[in-house]
């Protein structure tokens, strides 16, 4: 079993040796080009550990083309523009595949714009109906107290359903502006199809 492995290892120490060789030769054959710290263009077989920091060009010695060009090392500062605009390239991506799905969305819920302000009126008088229903008890509730009703529960519960009537007006609103921007929405996706 070793004298096989033995022999294996020999065929591959011959079938690497002649591709080292020839690698050897060819870095030989090979020129380093950059710019040193005060700005004069060098040449040399060998680069110089400051160089690499800079950049550089690997030249063939024999045509004279670049062969390859190795970039400077990036600044902490051009470090953090690269992340900042990724990050904000992702968040634009993550934004426009957001918009996209509620597009979709936007477009199944409502065939026209008339389908749209059907909604949206429906949901409003029904928002407005519960504000006058709320109005209602606050009225009642107000005139018990004045009547003489000095129950403090009574008068924190007429506080509170005042509060929760500035609530459901303040959502009334939100939702009748976004029901607007939902219409605008629809009007500008229809108008691209």
């Amino acid at each position: 079993m070793q004298v096989r492995h033995r022999a294996i290892l020999a065929g591959l120490a011959l079938t690497l040796l002649p591709g080292l060789a020839l690698q050897a030769a060819q870095a030989a054959d090979v020129t380093y080009r950059w710019v040193n710290g005060n700005g004069n263009l060098q040449f040399s077989d060998t680069l110089p550990s400051g160089a690499a920091a800079n950049g550089y060009q690997v030249i063939d010695a024999l045509t004279g083309t670049v062969v390859r060009e190795v970039a400077p090392r990036k600044t902490a500062e051009e470090k953090a523009r690269e992340a900042a605009e990724q990050r904000a390239a992702e968040k634009a991506a993550r934004e426009a595949q957001t918009q996209a799905e509620q597009d979709r969305i936007l477009l199944s819920l409502y065939g026209s714009e008339a389908d749209l302000k059907q909604a949206r009126d429906q949901r409003l008088d029904r928002m407005d109906g519960r504000i006058a229903q709320m109005e209602g008890s606050i009225k009642r509730m107000q005139a018990n107290i004045d009547a003489g009703h000095d129950d403090p529960a009574y008068a924190r519960d007429l506080e509170r359903m005042k509060q929760a009537v500035i609530e459901v007006r303040a959502e009334r609103e939100a939702l009748a502006e976004q029901f607007e921007a939902d219409l605008e929405r629809l009007r500008r996706l229809q108008a691209s199809d």
